[in-house]
């Protein structure tokens, strides 16, 4: 409403005062008073209203679908002749049988509702959301629009109501992948024959390279004045350490192909569900970050409940370029790692220096499994480490429309 409404008001009032004109002074006393409930109706039209957005879930995996619940309240007693929200979301998100708006930000959607409200009155609008990729996806913000009842006014308020799902990849049985579900690394034995339980020191020995730092005895070294590493007592658990390769070409500026590294997640979150769900304590490695984190992601291997959800949401969140080869990722983490553990490499691409890296972590005493897909699927026959190929991008569309399906 701008001045001229006002203007307008006051020249009728004026002029009937001077023509002494009882129709002209009602023209102009409705003109004002329409203004003043205009004016008064947008400034608290949108006061004390609520927007809620629940999700069924916060966590799925992909193909899965959930429900969503919007809740929009007028919490006071005058009414809303109309009332807009627009709940931000992903455009990658599939909301079942609703159309969404663009939004002027890139990658994101609009969800809008239009409806009238009476006086503290409250409106649940239902929803059924489906994503088909793993990922972090944010909604959120909201903007509210509302005005008087005549359409005079128009006021807006953004709510920042931030929400988060958080969507797993897939995870299939290691038959899916071509590996046997019984024993897929043999009897996860090696020249070591048992594992090292960190927890039952039994004595000590001379410290030989490769020992981790971290369980030399520093009383028997500075006693004997040489390096003294701790022994301990075997385990019959042993730990998997799975190495995840995010990059699917040798060099970065090849570029990324988003099949094959979907299928490299898919292959690393199975073989982390077969460990976890068969009693081994298990890890993730990968030579990439997270979202919003600038830290590589290194998940040790453990035994808790909550390793495997701890790993699944790790890949939900990996962006989608290595930071790092994974050949320096294995020989940063190995003397980390307890002796005799069992190391699963997934990988798109294999060079000369992964593969004496695999021999050398071979010769150390470690299990020392390839997963192979992409390029990488040519054996490249080395010694003493255990392959798998699982083919490249048309496995993995074979194994994304069996998910569908099912």
């Amino acid at each position: 409403m701008n001045v001229f409404w006002w203007l307008v008001a006051g020249g009728l009032l004026l002029l009937s005062a001077w023509l002494r004109d009882e129709l002209i002074f009602l023209m102009g006393l409705f003109l004002g008073l329409t203004g003043a409930v205009s004016l008064l109706w947008a400034r608290i039209c949108l006061s004390q209203v609520t927007y809620t957005r629940r999700l069924g879930s916060h966590r799925l995996f992909a193909g899965e679908e959930t429900d969503m619940a919007v809740e929009i309240v007028n919490a006071k007693p005058l009414p809303l002749a109309w009332i807009q929200a627009d709940d931000e979301m992903p455009a990658a998100l599939d909301v079942i049988g609703t159309q969404l708006t663009p939004s002027h930000r890139p990658n994101r959607v609009r969800l809008t509702n239009q409806l009238a409200l009476r006086w503290y009155e409250k409106v649940t609008r239902r929803y059924r959301l489906r994503v088909g990729q793993r990922g972090v996806y944010r909604f959120g913000p909201v903007e509210l629009v509302s005005g008087d009842i005549f359409g005079f006014v128009i006021k807006r308020a953004e709510l920042e109501i931030a929400d988060q799902l958080v969507v797993y990849p897939k995870v299939v049985p290691l038959t899916a992948l071509g590996l046997p579900s019984r024993r897929p690394f043999g009897d996860l034995q090696t020249q070591r024959r048992v594992v090292e339980d960190p927890l039952r020191p039994v004595g000590v020995r001379a410290y030989a390279p490769g020992d981790s730092f971290r369980h030399i005895h520093w009383k028997a070294t500075a006693h004997r004045q040489a390096l003294q590493t701790k022994v301990f007592d075997p385990s019959a658990s042993r730990p998997l350490a799975i190495f995840l390769n995010i990059n699917t070409h040798e060099h970065l500026y090849e570029g990324i192909d988003a099949d094959l590294q979907e299928y490299a997640i898919t292959a690393a979150a199975s073989l982390a569900r077969w460990a976890w769900e068969n009693g081994h304590a298990v890890g993730l490695f990968v030579n990439s970050v997270a979202q919003s984190s600038a830290q590589r992601i290194r998940i040790r291997p453990r035994s808790h409940p909550e390793q495997l959800v701890t790993i699944l949401e790790a890949l939900a969140r990996v962006i989608t370029y290595g930071r790092w080869r994974v050949e320096q990722v294995l020989r940063a983490e190995a003397p980390h790692l307890p002796g005799g553990a069992t190391i699963v490499v997934v990988t798109a691409t294999i060079n000369d220096t992964l593969r004496r890296t695999l021999l050398d972590l071979r010769s150390r005493e470690f299990g020392v499994v390839v997963v192979a897909l992409g390029e990488a699927t040519q054996n490249p026959r080395l010694r003493g480490v255990q392959y798998y190929s699982i083919g490249g991008r048309e496995e993995w569309h074979d194994l994304a429309a069996l998910a569908l399906a099912e």
